[in-house]
């Protein structure tokens, strides 16, 4: 696929080393709008390097990221989120002192500070109004609601989980990279999960790349697979090819395991 046709991201050939360890080697993986992507390997594969290095926080080695088909690899990683892309993390990052709904509206806020910082002294009333109203229905999506004048420290981890999903679905973004998102969620929690990256891809024809322990979640929501062992991509299919695949079997489970569910992200 040419990198300028993928309305949404494109990695070609990314090489992300540390010192003489090299943590990503060779990735190539496409994450357009209007799907969910799957990025899934056993612990230490490289899977959080990569995101790094899409998001900016580090620099490749050698590859490109192309982001709505504009390099952007040596942009920093604001500039990369003012063109759509938002992230969240393994490690939950909420405001403790703030409400659930001030942690929601943060996402709406900083995008629109980072098209003119004078906004966050200024904020015209039309704006104030698109920060609420876009909190309150990103809120309403994620089915938190109910929590809108709790605190983080009040909540689960499952609903912090899910103000964190809130937050980043409140900001002007197109693309969004999830870190093992459902991190916490009881199985009722996980379900609804994936309804809600569902409706966010559906409805708002939003792109999602998604690193998931979770195996299946990853299968009932992703259409496409990227699969890396020790930094290398060793495979890439639809959740039914990647299921069947002998490599991925014997590479993180061994050739008589009978399912492929156990497989950590």
């Amino acid at each position: 696929m040419s990198e300028v046709s993928v309305d949404g991201l494109h990695v070609e050939n990314l090489t992300v080393r540390y010192g003489g360890l090299t943590a990503v080697d060779g990735q190539t993986l496409t994450a357009p709008r209007g799907r969910i992507t799957g990025l899934i390997g056993p612990n230490g594969a490289g899977k959080t390097t990569t995101f790094n290095a899409i998001t900016g926080v580090v620099k490749p080695a050698q590859g490109k990221v192309v982001l709505f088909g504009e390099d952007v690899t040596s942009a920093a990683p604001q500039a990369r989120a003012l063109k759509g892309l938002g992230r969240t993390f393994q490690r939950m990052e909420l405001f403790e002192t703030l409400s659930v709904r001030e942690n929601v509206r943060m996402g709406r806020e900083a995008a629109m500070a980072g098209r003119n910082p004078l906004r966050h002294l200024a904020a015209r009333p039309a704006e104030r109004r698109s920060t609420k109203e876009h909190a309150a229905s990103a809120m309403e999506l994620c089915g938190i609601a109910h929590l809108a004048d709790k605190r983080p420290a009040d909540l689960s981890t499952g609903q912090r989980r899910l103000v964190e999903l809130a937050r980043v679905s409140a900001g002007d973004f197109r693309l969004l990279l999830l870190d093992e998102p459902s991190s916490g969620l009881d199985g009722a929690e996980t379900e609804r999960f994936g309804e809600i990256l569902r409706t966010l891809v559906t409805e708002r024809g939003l792109g999602i790349l998604i690193v998931e322990h979770d195996m299946a979640l990853v299968m009932s929501t992703c259409e496409y697979i990227h699969v890396l062992d020790f930094g290398k991509p060793i495979f890439e299919g639809t959740p039914r090819e990647v299921q069947t695949s002998e490599l991925v079997r014997s590479a993180y489970l061994g050739s008589e395991a009978p399912e492929l569910d156990e497989l950590a992200g």
